[in-house]
């Protein structure tokens, strides 16, 4: 007999979520860290159309939208191989629930993608915005978004219901 999924939210996921903020922190370095500026040359020649800071904002920019767009595949790629799996959550067979919430411990990836931290926001509501679709990738996108800001799920502090409306209030708020 399988374990429902929720023996892995309330047993292995607190502990995942413990190695993924500290395994993630140590690489946000190389994602968030402002880049040693290239020595400046004497040539009078040298005037490069963009600064050494716009070019690492850009570089910054592009490889966390990379980061986020990698996570969210994962995460979807787990949520399929449990459904495949028959895997249960909360009594409720993977891929027949309604609430978007019983996904997000399917996968310590998510764990992975809140850790990124502030700096993901913009790359999160730009996930979602290049998105056709508003289903339950976008909602896990914004619900990593919100858990971010510090939004807590069943607050009452939620004011949107999807995840184009969550980008929405997010670039309205930037």
């Amino acid at each position: 007999m399988r374990k429902p999924v929720s023996a892995f939210l309330t047993i292995v996921l607190p502990f995942a979520l413990a190695f993924a903020v500290i395994a993630t922190c140590a690489g946000c370095g190389s994602v968030a860290a402002p880049q040693a500026s290239p020595p400046a040359t004497s040539s009078p020649q040298a005037s490069p159309s963009k600064t050494p800071s716009a070019q690492t904002s850009v570089s910054q920019a592009s490889a966390m939208r990379k980061a986020v767009h990698a996570d969210i595949a994962r995460i979807m790629a787990d949520i399929d191989a449990a459904e495949k799996r028959g895997d249960v959550v909360d009594g409720v067979a993977v891929g027949l629930s309604s609430n978007p919430y019983d996904y997000v411990g399917i996968s310590p990836v998510f764990v992975q993608l809140v850790a990124l931290g502030k700096p993901a926001l913009p790359a999160i509501a730009a996930e979602i915005e290049s998105s056709k679709d508003n289903g339950l990738r976008e909602y896990l996108l914004a619900a990593a978004g919100a858990q971010i800001a510090g939004d807590v799920p069943g607050s009452g502090a939620q004011t949107w219901e999807s995840g184009k409306e969550w980008a929405r209030q997010f670039r309205a708020g930037q």
